[in-house]
């Protein structure tokens, strides 16, 4: 792949961006002492050369069809090739919209107008004030008086009354983001594939959806591939909840773990209080209940859940979620066997051979396929219980003009607004 660099696009610290800076962030993304996440899914690229200020060639060990996607995604940020790298921890480097100006994590964020973004004409506004608020109530108080102009994500619970403000606006997009339940693929009880699909035929994925989001978005499908995607398998046979076959694959395992006939399971659900974790956590217990499988709860904090329970061997029955991603990079990040983000410590050769040759193939038919076969795989292997796609939801103040839901992963556009008076 052969990629051009815009000329005249600065950072903000002055220097203009080069192909020496594509260079310098694509080899720290590809250092195995970075730990990238994005290492997994970039592993077929051989070598990066900066041909001349403007361009750059990936030299790839064999054809892949979705490099130039996987450039976009925010682990692929470019990153300036001037700076002492142990800096972009306390210092802004980007080369966007808006420079950083005052920031205080426990209060605000404001953000400026950088008068020399190549986008002529762009941001419309002069500056950005990104409030921390812990409390859901209080964003939505805030944005209903007009504190605020603008709020990501508002709770399911809250959209009623929002809706009912007339300076209010609410706007949806279907998604390809997900809520899961993670089994430890690599640990028993979860390694016990029989164990995996009683749970996969216990829950009402209606009834958890309901209780998640109100019964808005979809139901997932034990695939992180989004019914939009145009890799999704259009033929796959629906999961729907089966008790009598549940309590089949549940007997399967207790004979095979050497337990009595009969005698149920009982499980340890981690989670926490943050992105409908917990509303969904309590009420596939409550689904689950009628297959034999016995759910206790343990809530965890949310500031330090990501770090203390989520892949921790403490917990192998865990809550996640994921942001919308296109098939190869929602599949490669997740579940790909020696990925850094492979919360279910799955490992499938078939599966990951599936991947590689989708990516390499040209052919678009041929690399359906490929992707039909892995969604058939996940489907039967059950590595995580992919429970529902909730959708991308945004409220603005009227006066705030062009704001976008977008299906993609924090995508807001802000660049766009603009303030009717």
């Amino acid at each position: 792949y052969t990629f051009k660099v815009r000329e005249g696009n600065r950072f903000h610290h002055g220097k203009e961006m080069k192909a020496e800076d594509i260079k310098f962030t694509f080899d720290r993304v590809l250092n195995p002492e970075t730990a990238s996440p994005l290492q997994g899914q970039l592993d077929f690229v051989e070598s990066i050369t900066a041909v001349d200020d403007y361009t750059v060639t990936f030299d790839l060990k064999g054809p892949n069809a979705f490099l130039p996607a996987l450039m976009t995604i925010y682990h692929a940020k470019i990153l300036p090739s001037d700076i002492d790298i142990t800096e972009i921890t306390s210092k802004e480097f980007g080369s966007g919209a808006f420079t950083l100006g005052e920031h205080n994590p426990a209060e605000r964020t404001v953000l400026e107008r950088d008068n020399n973004y190549w986008r002529k004409g762009y941001p419309f506004v002069d500056y950005v004030i990104m409030y921390y608020m812990p409390e859901m109530t209080s964003r939505v108080e805030a944005i209903k008086s007009g504190a605020i102009d603008f709020l990501f994500a508002p709770s399911f619970g809250a959209l009623d009354q929002l809706a009912d403000n007339p300076n209010v606006v609410i706007k949806e997009a279907a998604s390809a983001g997900v809520r899961v339940v993670d089994f430890h693929t690599d640990t028993e009880p979860y390694n016990n594939k029989d164990l995996r699909k009683a749970f996969q035929y216990a829950v009402d994925r209606d009834f958890v959806r309901e209780a998640g989001l109100f019964g808005r978005g979809s139901n997932a499908n034990d695939h992180p591939v989004g019914i939009n995607d145009e890799y999704y398998w259009d033929e796959q046979p629906i999961i729907k909840q089966d008790i009598p076959r549940a309590k089949a694959y549940l007997e399967s395992y207790l004979a095979s773990a050497g337990l009595p006939a009969g005698s149920g399971f009982d499980a340890e659900l981690h989670t926490s209080e943050f992105n409908q974790h917990l509303q969904i956590a309590l009420a596939l217990k409550e689904s689950v209940a009628a297959a034999g499988i016995n759910l206790t709860i343990t809530k965890h904090d949310a500031p330090t859940y990501w770090e203390e329970v989520w892949m921790n061997p403490c917990c192998p029955l865990v809550s996640s979620n994921w942001g919308a991603r296109p098939a190869n990079e929602a599949l490669a990040v997740q579940l790909k066997g020696d990925g850094v983000w492979n919360e279910s410590y799955y490992s499938n050769a078939r599966f990951d051979e599936l991947l590689e040759l989708a990516n390499g193939e040209p052919d678009l038919a041929k690399r359906k396929e490929y992707f039909r076969e892995i969604q058939e795989i996940l489907i039967e292997d059950v590595p995580v219980l992919y429970l529902m796609h909730p959708p991308v939801i945004v409220a603005h103040r009227t006066r705030v003009r062009d704001v976008q839901a977008h299906p993609g992963l924090s995508e807001t556009f802000i660049e766009n607004w603009w303030i009717s008076q």
